[in-house]
Formats: C-alpha cells, sequence, structure tokens
C-alpha cells in the first residue's frame, strides 16, 4: 500500500512539473492595476469529466439505480456535473480574488474548464490516483471587452489518500471538515492562478 501511495504522489509531482502554463502577458504594473469586476466559470459540453461520487450523489439525491451506468450520461446529469464542477471552482477563484488588493482598471475573468479527473475509491485503493482539474482563465477588459492575457495550461492537482488505509484515512478527514478531492484540486489550481497574478 506504500508503494501505491508513493507512486500516486510522484505522479501528482509529474502531473504539476509537466503541467505549462503561459506566462503572464502583462507588465507587473498593468497586472497589479487591475480590478475583477465580475467573474463565470464555464464548461463546455466537450469537456471530460470523470467523477464517480458526484455521479453517485446525483443518483441518490434523485433516488435512481446506482448500477445503472446509462442514467449518468444524460443531458440532464452531465450538465448536472458542469454546473457543480463550475460552481465549486468559482467559489475557489472567488476566495483568492477577494485576498487580492484591487486596483482601478476593470476587468472581468473567464475561467473554462477543460477537464476534470477525480479518481475514486476503488481506483484509489487498486492503483491509486491524484484529483486534478485543468483550465484557463481569460482576463477581459471590461470596458472594451479586448482579451488582454490568459492564465492557459494550468493544470490543479493535490495528493489523496491511497491505498485502503489511504482511503479510510482520508475519508475520515472529510468527515472532519476537510475538502474532498474535488475542491483541493480547485484551490490548488485558484492558488495557482493567485500566483500567477503575483509581480514577477
Amino acid at each position: 500500500m506504500f508503494r501505491l501511495s508513493l507512486a500516486a504522489l510522484l505522479l501528482a509531482v509529474g502531473l504539476s512539473a509537466c503541467a505549462t502554463v503561459a506566462p503572464n502577458t502583462l507588465s507587473p504594473q498593468e497586472t497589479a492595476d487591475l480590478k475583477f469586476t465580475s467573474l463565470e466559470v464555464v464548461v463546455p459540453p466537450e469537456t471530460r469529466i470523470d467523477w464517480s461520487s458526484a455521479e453517485d450523489d446525483y443518483l441518490s439525491e434523485r433516488k435512481l439505480s446506482r448500477t445503472d451506468p446509462a442514467l449518468v450520461v444524460t443531458p440532464e446529469a452531465r450538465a448536472h456535473l458542469r454546473n457543480l464542477a463550475a460552481a465549486r471552482l468559482k467559489a475557489k477563484l472567488q476566495r483568492v480574488i477577494a485576498e487580492r488588493p484591487a486596483g482601478t482598471r476593470p476587468v472581468r475573468l473567464v475561467a473554462t474548464i477543460r477537464e476534470v479527473s477525480i479518481p475514486s475509491a476503488v481506483k484509489r485503493v487498486i492503483i491509486g490516483g491524484t484529483p486534478s482539474i485543468r483550465g484557463d482563465v481569460d482576463v477581459i477588459d471590461a470596458r472594451t471587452g479586448a482579451l488582454l492575457t490568459t492564465y492557459r495550461g494550468a493544470l490543479g492537482t493535490k495528493y489523496a489518500g491511497n491505498g485502503v488505509y489511504g482511503v479510510i484515512g482520508d475519508g475520515l478527514a472529510q468527515a472532519m471538515g476537510a475538502d474532498d478531492l474535488y475542491d483541493r484540486a480547485a484551490a490548488d489550481y485558484a492558488d495557482g492562478f493567485g500566483d500567477w497574478l503575483k509581480p514577477r
């Protein structure tokens, strides 16, 4: 089990290292002058979402069978997952934005989620896994609509407990109030965006 956990940790490090983020094309002075007036998070229909725990919750809330895979690929089910992913990433991004001093140039942010991968407990027991979210954030001039810069190619990922004991321990931590796997990956993505905005 230790080998599985170590392998998953190394995978997480490798994923972070492989994610090449486009540089901020605004100068430090221009970046510091940004004033975020709105935030929109969109999840296109073609975005791959692998999030079995959210699918299970969707079925349970509607008292639907959890053994029929067709029930989680309906348009309603996929829209539910997209909306859930968008809302929860938005909350993490809003936290980061609120911590940043406001400038004078009004801009709006449009974040687009490209991929969601939240490994199930079964997968984490058998082969291990790391939650991750990939997406882009466009910074748009609120007055003119011009695209100013893009946080592109970023990956949010956090270590999760793997193997039998790792999954049990992770579940206990969540029961005591720790973020679930999606929120951990979303928080890492949002923190990365906040760091990207800091002057270099």
